[in-house]
């Protein structure tokens, strides 16, 4: 049985390759004569993000073909079409699950820095100014740009304002309130925290790196640099203690370490959590599961000292420009580009799709667009000044990313206590230098 499988898988593969390498004569003799641009897309509805720039684009040139194909096995197909010549002019799949990184560092990619230099579509600004910065520093490689970020997520908890109001419970903004409350939530049978075990990342952008950045944003960069002993710095320790506390106390439910985030999200619907840790999409990936009187409510990780400063983690994908045998088509993609990162792009993504795209400014009418609790995310971050970060080390080294999962879990299950943790996750780190 097992041959069967890994032989279709092969057939399957060898068949979407010699898709993406030639479609034959009659699809020859369709783009014959005519520039032809490939976007190999995952499967999954970002790609409308296509619509509105291609439109546009094909009217003003109508010798260029644009070839938008999406398969749900673009994230296993990508470094084959690398090896063999035949990738895309551009794709996209899961950063988490494609080694960009490595990509770049072998030099198969574009960098993306000429583009980044020329206007936007509106003529406002340089395009390096009017993409989403976050996701832009998420791609520097050795002073280059090689990644380009697609939609402007933002981690954050989440909590129910119309059960806080009817158990007389306070939202904290700082740490020493949070805690407090965290022991009146279970003093009242809730269980404060629910988290997807099965993606403890999602805690760790959430909660824990932005209280390290709040708590000393240099511990923080040491761990995006993979610097030595980053993580067994006295502000990671601190980080950690905290969460250990919040274990020890019984504030995290034990239930979370067999959950996906589905499941915990679910379950924090139906108010055996007061928080979980999630996104902006949050609201949007539960559909209709919301009962009429919820009122999903966003908080960003808890400050120093009450009214202080906070931050939270951006949750960002990005394309990639693979190289190719020449540079010919380049000038056309820049110009799709320019279209796809406009503000009447923007627009039509957000009305057709709900998504919020990786722009640095939020238009109004688009924010309009998405759901209530995004506008709340996005509209706190202008007002109260959250600081959005980056996390590039969870991109740059999956060894660590793993390790933090697992060292999360082992925390929640009591097999490692805080010393134990830092140096899991130090012995990691190293292992990658």
């Amino acid at each position: 049985m097992k041959k069967v499988i890994a032989l279709l898988l092969v057939l399957s593969q060898m068949a979407f390759l010699c898709a993406c390498g030639g479609g034959g004569e009659e699809n020859d003799a369709d783009t014959e004569g005519k520039v032809v641009i490939d976007i190999l897309w995952q499967e999954e509805d970002t790609y409308r993000f296509w619509e509105w720039p291609i439109e546009q684009f094909n009217a003003a040139h109508p010798d260029v073909e644009i070839n938008l194909e999406t398969n749900a096995e673009a994230y296993s197909t990508i470094r084959n079409l690398l090896n063999i010549g035949e990738a895309p002019d551009i794709f996209y799949s899961w950063i988490s699950d494609v080694d960009y990184y490595g990509f770049a560092e072998e030099g198969l990619l574009y960098p993306v820095d000429d583009l980044l230099d020329q206007q936007n579509y509106e003529g406002t600004a340089k395009l390096s100014e009017t993409i989403f910065q976050a996701g832009l520093e998420l791609g520097e490689l050795d002073g280059s740009h090689y990644f380009l970020p697609l939609t402007k997520l933002a981690a954050a908890g989440f909590y129910d304002n119309a059960l806080f109001t009817e158990k007389n419970w306070t939202m904290a903004d700082n740490w020493e309130d949070f805690t407090a409350l965290c022991q009146q939530i279970s003093e009242d049978g809730v269980t404060p925290l629910v988290y997807a075990g099965a993606y403890p990342f999602m805690t760790a952008d959430a909660l824990l790196m932005p209280m390290l950045y709040n708590i000393d944003p240099a511990a923080y960069e040491a761990i995006n640099n993979n610097e030595s002993g980053a993580w067994t710095s006295d502000a990671v320790k601190e980080v950690v203690g905290r969460f250990a506390d919040m274990v020890a106390e019984g504030y995290v439910n034990p239930g979370s370490l067999s959950m996906d985030h589905i499941q915990s999200q679910i379950d924090f619907i139906s108010h055996n959590d007061a928080f979980v840790s999630s996104g902006s999409w949050l609201e949007s990936e539960m559909g209709d599961q919301w009962p009429a009187e919820f009122e999903l409510t966003p908080f960003f990780a808890p400050a120093e000292s009450a009214g202080g400063a906070t931050s939270t983690t951006a949750v960002v994908e990005c394309m990639i420009l693979p190289k190719q045998e020449d540079d010919s088509k380049l000038e056309y993609i820049k110009e799709l580009l320019q279209l796809f990162y406009s503000q009447e792009n923007a627009k039509y993504v957000s009305e057709q799709t709900g998504y919020l795209m990786a722009l640095e400014e939020i238009d109004a009418e688009v924010l309009a667009n998405l759901p209530a609790s995004v506008q709340t995310i996005w509209n706190t971050i202008e007002a109260d000044g959250v600081t959005v970060i980056s996390a590039p080390y969870k991109v740059k080294y999956k060894e660590v990313l793993g390790e933090l999962n697992n060292s999360i879990n082992a925390l929640v299950q009591g097999e490692v206590d805080v010393d134990g943790f830092c140096q899991r996750m130090d012995t990691a780190a190293q292992g990658v230098n």
